[in-house]
């Protein structure tokens, strides 16, 4: 507009002989209002418009600059490419890079663009994510039943002993090693755990041999039953700690215990007469 303004300025009057013989060419007439004053104001008028029309755009654009740096700092250009996330919070200073979002996240912005394109790039990451998180941890549960502690090894990697009532192990075959320094036994079993299924397993050792003597006598008990009377030799007992108990008509009783392993025969003697 400023172009049209300049490239048609006002015409100036025709040419009039008799006011230019009385000097009157330089004042304005009533007949000829270009001239003069009137020509004054009429540019004063031009110049008033000139300001008016740049105040109008200087208020369009700095709506138009705000959006722009907004929907740059969600990610995106105005021609519709990703912007970098540290440069998209370089826009608003004093935003985290974690509140900038990212164009390949499911909950970013959308692009300029909502076609068939945007869908699918968003697609694999929320089913990736869908997926994982329906995915359970599939596990079962071990119940080892021993009549001693054990400790339970599956490729020299300890899980657990014999004393807890069960183990909870992911699904899959185990090859178990089951071992008592002590009383020197080791056994081998493989088992497989099921999805939320309970397993058994049951280890019965094998006996070891015990010699039991008493002075002057007594009838034994072990563990409650009654083994016969002293002296007793190679009696076979089952591996770990066992109880003994000693009676005389006359001394009384005498309770003792003894550990039986596969190492060597254990030997146990008391002396009824000794308090």
């Amino acid at each position: 507009m400023l172009r049209l303004l300049r490239s048609n300025p006002p015409k100036p009057a025709p040419f009039d002989p008799t006011r230019a013989s009385l000097g009157l060419e330089g004042f304005g007439s009533e007949t000829n209002p270009v001239s003069g004053i009137e020509a004054t104001t009429r540019g004063s008028g031009s110049r008033w418009l000139i300001a008016l029309l740049a105040v109008v755009a200087i208020a369009e654009a700095v709506p138009t600059a705000l959006w722009a740096r907004d929907y740059m700092a969600r990610g995106w250009n105005l021609d519709g490419s990703a912007v970098p996330p540290a440069a998209a919070a370089a826009l608003i200073p004093g935003t985290p890079l974690g509140m900038i979002a990212a164009p390949c996240e499911a909950a970013a912005a959308p692009a300029p663009s909502d076609g068939p394109a945007a869908a699918v790039a968003a697609a694999p990451v929320s089913s990736a994510r869908t997926a994982t998180a329906a995915q359970p941890i599939a596990a079962g549960i071990l119940a080892i039943t021993a009549p001693l502690p054990m400790h339970v090894y599956s490729k020299g990697r300890l899980l657990g002993t014999t004393e807890a009532d069960s183990l909870m192990l992911p699904i899959g075959a185990y090859e178990l090693e089951l071992v008592n320094e002590s009383v020197g036994y080791r056994e081998r079993r493989t088992v497989s755990v099921q999805a939320g299924r309970r397993t058994a397993l049951r280890i019965d050792p094998p006996a070891g041999r015990v010699n039991i003597n008493a002075v002057p006598w007594a009838e034994v008990w072990m563990d409650n039953q009654r083994v016969g009377e002293t002296p007793i030799g190679n009696l076979e007992a089952p591996i770990g700690t066992r109880e003994l108990v000693f009676r005389h008509p006359e001394f009384g009783e005498r309770r003792t215990r003894v550990l039986v392993t596969l190492k060597e025969a254990a030997r146990v003697s008391v002396d009824l007469r000794k308090p």
